[in-house]
């Protein structure tokens, strides 16, 4: 009986820690995500959660375009066509993240949150610009990873 007591207020213990480690964690991204904001600018940093909301989408487009062989710059197309053709439903995806989740052991916010965040605060604009021959520049010097993720993701289910 008294190893019983003891376990469960070791339990107990080690969840309160797990909570507080966790909510650091949370308030830990709500940072990084205002860090972004601050490089890339509002818009950048409120479109990259866009991304993460459509992940399955995205994640399709790429691997499509992975598959017949094209690069980088089409990936990125893709991406710009999902997003655009996902505009309208961007708010209700926001909103379901809110209900879904939503929970004291997840170690990230969720992105409906950390948009609402970033779109209260006041505007930012981007710090850092990436004109397209500093692109062309690192997509270069990325090509063989680049050649490695394409072919991981066109074998990818």
């Amino acid at each position: 009986m008294l190893s019983w007591l003891l376990s469960r207020l070791l339990f107990a213990g080690h969840l309160l820690l797990v909570v507080t480690a966790l909510r650091d964690s949370q308030r830990a991204e709500y940072l990084a995500d205002e860090m972004s904001a601050r490089a890339a600018g509002t818009a950048g940093a409120t479109g990259l959660l866009d991304v993460l909301l459509s992940g399955e989408s995205v994640a399709l487009v790429v691997r499509q375009a992975s598959r017949a062989g094209h690069g980088p710059a089409t990936w990125r197309a893709g991406v710009a066509r999902s997003l655009a053709g996902a505009g309208e439903r961007l708010p209700l995806l926001r909103q379901l993240s809110l209900r879904e989740q939503v929970s004291l052991f997840a170690s990230h916010p969720p992105a409906g949150l950390r948009h609402r965040m970033l779109t209260a605060r006041a505007g930012q604009h981007p710090r850092v610009v990436v004109t397209e021959t500093r692109a062309e520049r690192i997509d270069a010097e990325l090509a063989r990873h680049y050649q490695r993720v394409s072919r991981d993701l066109a074998w990818s289910g």
